[in-house]
């Protein structure tokens, strides 16, 4: 008898089940309201047996006692295996008259309290909803004046307070109150910790004792790299927000991050002597990292035998590298970037069942999120570092976007608190959503459009990332064979997909730069609210709006930059178009062996082919966009190198340096010549097109640019007046070398011939 299935009706579901019960509760599990959430890792569950068997996994003590059952049972009840209330005396003992008495192990535990359910995260005291914070809040505290947070506050002293088990360091086994540490020093507030309620415990294991650092590494700054540190955190830490500056001091083993940090800034000073010492630092940190990182097996624990410090030094050499620019320095951090993440695979990083030591009840919240924003922070820059590489050195990336199970990180403004009572004050402005998703849903569910990406405050990071993620669809896209035709509507459809992503983040984007500012809202902005950029300005000084201003203003530029130059892997076949100019400079063998000829004419063939297209127009506004955009950035670039231009990203210059190849295979295999090569008289049909105008945000010159897209096959076009030709190859390629280091290789590297 054919048996009868039940099908569940919301969009894009299409499962069946043979019974109706298991059809209800499935179909429940499409309403979030219905969802359970675990309160260590945050991860949604339909079923609260399966919330359970999760919640084993983080240990017993998470494991929370069935509804209705209590903490503790009478030993009558417990041999009897009958239900217990846990009071002193018992309903059951009372109602047939004996004795109630306790295990000895039971008598100091006292009822269980019922269960708030609004508060699934309050236990064990050390933390409260961000509505309590308000509520609790005193009179006349304001987060807008941080001047008192450098002074020492005084907690009451109690006679017995509890102890709150944190990890803080690996030298001693006692437990320390509060009030007699200088590291947590804060006024008596109550909001979302409890302070008078807090004491701190070192961890009892101890960190793995075989990290020895080089002895010649510094650990705390001089004059010189005092100041190589302010570049760092002016121009870098900002772009790459990887290391916790409120307890840079406190972190044991910093030196080899300490070292890390002031090499990227004397590579930003960007004079002869402060560079030699950059690259003399690399050169014995990149020495020691490898080491230590080729002793760790799949037994250490990332935080633990496998020190966050050391990871995070890792990552900074690793883009070190692509901020010098030199061949062998990046080859360098290349395999150094493929032994971190083989490192991190092997002692599950990026595992999503792993059990952090921070999950346990009772870790100190600041701390807590301190370790759970490393390793969010380690996983996301090391997937944007690892796309960067693979688009400079056309090779797809190594590291998965499925690995990235972490939660979306802290805003820029928690992550860089100056104090913890300006901590508490941020924490509770913090967007609710980011702690729901993590960086690879949010990014999936980008495909579709999502509430979350058109409704919630999306932050500029998260735009970088959406970007990023779209590297390894290009990749696959992209003609790496032999110009195969296979699947050409396949391939099509797909990249008018990735169009249509890119798109969309556009206008996001759009959105974000040309909001309105006022300083009487300042940080209330309704696209991009600038209060997530607040670092450690003092609102008390006047102009402090500015850096904030100037730090945002920077990650939108970046930004802009990734989004033209997706596009123009997007567009242009950035791969042929590298050979193409190879082509130029061959060698005499190369030239008279015929396979190698025959490849030659193929390129040609193709980009003729491929100049013809909407894509080609379309690829040359987005290369002209990305010189625009460098041109409008700074005025003091007209007037020669300065400090400004060596702290870009250097995303920036491969921006650069693909936007002149494209331009310069465009002239060199246009068919249109223009009036200087033209031997006769040309007829002119079309006016000329003048590229530049068209990089402003108007919608009459968006109409002009997509009809010139769509039709402008024979209307030649300009950039500043300098008309697209083979001769005038050299003069186009200028323009977009004057904002290019020249010792900056890769772009030789990305456009070989162009920049010599």
């Amino acid at each position: 008898m054919e048996s009868r299935q039940f099908h569940c009706q919301a969009e894009n579901c299409g499962r069946s089940f043979t019974r109706k019960e298991h059809l209800t509760r499935h179909e429940r599990s499409h309403n979030a309201a219905n969802l359970q959430t675990c309160h260590v890792c945050h991860r949604k569950f339909n079923r609260s047996d399966s919330l359970l068997r999760h919640l084993a996994k983080h240990g017993s003590v998470f494991k929370p006692n069935p509804s209705g059952r209590s903490k503790r049972a009478c030993i009558t009840c417990h041999a009897g295996k009958t239900k217990c209330d846990g009071n002193e005396k018992c309903s059951t003992c009372l109602k047939r008259g004996i004795d109630c008495r306790y295990r000895t192990q039971d008598e100091n535990q006292p009822p269980s309290p019922p269960v708030e359910q609004d508060h699934p995260m309050d236990w064990q005291g050390s933390t409260s909803s961000r509505s309590s914070a308000k509520e609790q809040e005193p009179p006349g505290r304001s987060s807008a004046n941080p001047t008192n947070l450098g002074n020492p506050a005084h907690l009451p002293q109690t006679p017995d307070e509890p102890l709150l088990e944190v990890s803080i360091g690996n030298d001693t086994q006692q437990a320390l109150s509060l009030t007699s540490s200088s590291l947590f020093q804060v006024p008596n507030i109550h909001g979302l910790v409890d302070w008078s309620a807090v004491k701190i415990r070192t961890d009892s294991a101890a960190a793995d004792a075989s990290l020895v650092l080089d002895p010649n590494l510094e650990n705390r700054p001089d004059s010189t790299s005092a100041t190589y540190l302010e570049l760092y955190y002016a121009h870098f830490h900002h772009r790459w927000p990887i290391v916790h500056r409120p307890s840079l001091a406190e972190e044991p083993s910093i030196g080899i991050v300490f070292s890390s940090m002031t090499m990227i800034g004397a590579w930003l000073d960007g004079s002869v002597e402060a560079k030699k010492r950059a690259l003399d630092s690399h050169e014995t940190l990149i020495t020691d990292i490898t080491s230590q990182l080729s002793k760790v097996t799949a037994k250490d624990k990332f935080q633990h035998s496998l020190p966050a410090c050391l990871c995070q030094a890792a990552l900074l050499n690793i883009i070190f590298g692509l901020y010098t620019g030199l061949q062998s320095i990046v080859s360098q951090t290349m395999m150094l970037r493929n032994t971190l993440v083989a490192v991190l695979r092997d002692v599950g990083f990026f595992d999503p069942d792993s059990v952090w030591v921070d999950e346990k009840p009772g870790f100190f919240l600041p701390l807590k999120l301190v370790r759970v924003n490393q390793r969010m922070r380690l996983a996301a820059y090391l997937y944007k570092i690892d796309t960067c590489l693979g688009l400079v050195r056309n090779q797809p990336a190594v590291l998965m976007l499925e690995e990235l199970h972490y939660g979306l990180q802290n805003t820029y403004s928690l992550w860089n608190c100056d104090g913890l009572l300006l901590w508490e004050d941020r924490q509770a402005t913090e967007p609710i959503f980011r702690t729901d998703k993590s960086l690879y849903n949010m990014i999936s569910e980008s495909v579709s459009e999502s509430i979350i990406f058109r409704e919630y405050p999306i932050l500029i990071e998260d735009i970088q990332f959406y970007i990023c993620s779209i590297q390894p669809s290009i990749w696959k896209v992209s003609d790496h064979g032999e110009y195969s035709s296979d699947c050409e509507i396949s391939i099509v459809l797909q990249k008018d997909t990735l169009r249509r992503r890119l798109e969309l983040l556009k206008d996001r984007l759009n959105l974000m730069a040309t909001q309105n500012v006022d300083n009487v809202e300042f940080g209330q902005e309704p696209y991009l609210p600038y209060r997530h950029y607040f670092g450690y300005e003092n609102p008390s000084e006047p102009g402090w709006q500015n850096t904030v201003t100037a730090r945002v203003k920077d990650l939108l530029f970046d930004t802009s930059i990734l989004y033209n130059l997706f596009s123009l892997y997007l567009y242009a076949d950035i791969g042929t178009f590298n050979k193409l100019a190879k082509d130029q400079t061959l060698d005499a063998l190369q030239e008279v062996v015929q396979r190698h000829r025959h490849e030659r004419e193929q390129r040609q063939f193709h980009v003729r082919k491929w100049i013809e297209t909407p894509t080609a127009r379309q690829a040359l506004c987005h290369a002209v966009a990305i010189l625009q955009t460098h041109q409008n950035q700074s005025t003091i670039f007209q007037a020669g190198l300065t400090i400004k231009q060596f702290t870009l990203d250097p995303m920036a210059y491969a921006a650069l340096a693909v936007a002149a190849l494209v331009v310069w295979t465009y002239s060199m295999f246009a068919k249109l010549p223009c009036e200087a090569c033209f031997t006769g008289s040309r007829v002119i049909v079309f006016h000329d097109i003048e590229l530049t105008h068209w990089t402003a945000f108007d919608s009459q010159s968006e109409k002009e640019k997509e009809m010139w897209i769509e039709t402008g096959a024979d209307a030649p076009a300009q950039i500043h007046g300098i008309e697209l030709c083979m001769c005038n190859s050299d003069l186009l390629t200028n323009l977009f070398r004057i904002y290019i280091p020249p010792d900056w290789e890769l772009a030789n590297v990305i456009a070989p011939g162009l920049f010599d």
